[in-house]
Formats: C-alpha cells, sequence, structure tokens
C-alpha cells in the first residue's frame, strides 16, 4: 500500500498499469460534476480520488475500505490530495449488517476464502442501512469492487436501485463469484430484471470490444448510456 498525489506525473506512471488506468479513464467519461457517488472497496483510493475530482465540489463521494490497513492509507491519500468532497469508512458494503469475517490477501480483500490469506473480522452494512441513515436523497452511480460480493450488494439493494436507478460500474471476479456460486451471467440477469442495459469492459483496451465471458467489468445504466470509445481517449498533458 503507498501513498500517492494525483497529479499529472502520477496518471503518467499509473498509465503503466492498464487495469488502474482504464477504470479511471472510463469513469471519468461516465461521470458529471453534482454527482453522488458510493464507491465500494475503495482500497488505497485511487478510484475513490479520482470519482472525487470527477463529480467536483457539488458532487460527493462515500467511499468503503473494510480492512484496517487499506483504509489507514486510503485516508493519507485523501489527505494528501486535500480532498474535501469525500466521506470514507472504515467498513465492508455487504447485504447484512454487523461484525463479518473477511480474507485479506496480498491488496485485496473479500469474503471469499483464499488460500493463504489472513482472516480478519470487520464491521459491515449495507446501502439501505447506510443511506436511510444519512439521509441521503440520490444516489446517481455505484462504484463496486467487492471481489465477488458485487451481487449480494446490489441484492439487498434493489428498492433503492428501482427507486434511484444509479449508473453501476462493476468490476468483475469469476472465481471469487463461483466461490460464492454466482455468476457474471446471474449478476447481469439480476440488473437487467430491472430494467438496466449492462455492457461489458474491458479496462485494459477501452476501444476494444468484449463479451460477458471475457470483460473486467460491466457497466450498467437505466437509460443505456455509454461512453464511446472516442470519449476514452483523453489527453494526459492537463
Amino acid at each position: 500500500m503507498t501513498e500517492f498525489t494525483f497529479n499529472t506525473a502520477f496518471r503518467r506512471e499509473l498509465r503503466k498499469n492498464p487495469h488502474p488506468y482504464g477504470e479511471v479513464i472510463f469513469l471519468e467519461s461516465v461521470l458529471r460534476p453534482g454527482m453522488t457517488v458510493i464507491d465500494v472497496g475503495a482500497n488505497r483510493g485511487v478510484t475513490a480520488i479520482a470519482i472525487a475530482k470527477a463529480v467536483g465540489e457539488k458532487g460527493y463521494v462515500d467511499a468503503f475500505e473494510p480492512v484496517p490497513e487499506y483504509y489507514e492509507c486510503l485516508q493519507e491519500n485523501v489527505s494528501r490530495n486535500r480532498i474535501e468532497n469525500i466521506s470514507i469508512y472504515n467498513q465492508a458494503l455487504s447485504n447484512e449488517n454487523g461484525s463479518v469475517l473477511f480474507y485479506k490477501h496480498g491488496e485485496g480483500s473479500g469474503l471469499t476464502r483464499v488460500e493463504e490469506a489472513e482472516t480478519i473480522r470487520v464491521q459491515a452494512t449495507t446501502l439501505i442501512q447506510f443511506v436511510g441513515a444519512r439521509h441521503i436523497a440520490k444516489i446517481d452511480f455505484i462504484n463496486l469492487d467487492c471481489e465477488g460480493c458485487e451481487l449480494l450488494v446490489l441484492r439487498e439493494a434493489q428498492t433503492l436501485l428501482k427507486k434511484q436507478a444509479p449508473a453501476i460500474f462493476c468490476e468483475i471476479h469469476r472465481d471469487y463469484l463461483k466461490s460464492l456460486n454466482q455468476s457474471v451471467k446471474e449478476l447481469v440477469r439480476f440488473l437487467r430484471s430491472l430494467g438496466y442495459t449492462v455492457k461489458p469492459i474491458q479496462v485494459e483496451d477501452l476501444n476494444r470490444n468484449t463479451d460477458f465471458d471475457k470483460c473486467s467489468h460491466i457497466y450498467a445504466s437505466i437509460n443505456g448510456r455509454r461512453a464511446k470509445a472516442c470519449e476514452t481517449k483523453r489527453k494526459e498533458n492537463t
């Protein structure tokens, strides 16, 4: 876990890592100033800070990172980058409230048992509980990277999804989904049942067409809007 300052030099360095770089570029292409965003699995804060910058001072981000070690790094990076339109929580977002067993491995963590992972207890809440407790009127966008738990989070929040229809950008972890007796097809089917149009995304090459069997992420929205390939071709000298 490392600290960073989200400036031009960092963006150039990030470009050497196609996965997080592609995530940032895609998010910047679909987010708009003034949006309220939930970021699940914030880790050290690369996407959380990119989101906060994209939605601007009139927007807001609530970011969740349950692992204390990663949360401390997230805190440091939010402070280092002087991000004021964000609140961060040392919690997991799941389908239940209370203490849950997590498996920490490398720079990842989740409910899925992983060989040689460190077992820790973390606090969890649900999206419905969180939104209600903080009286959040409207969620515009949800960014999900919770290592296979995405369907658990979304199913619990389906009344909110039906009512508010936030756009959803979700990383796909096929092995973790399988270990929880879930699948990409099931995730897509669930979102479509709520009226979402779901598109497969490959963040390592945003200009390349992909399918649900190979995609790195999915992007779901009620009106089917999606950033065009040309919109992802951002100049990196600003």
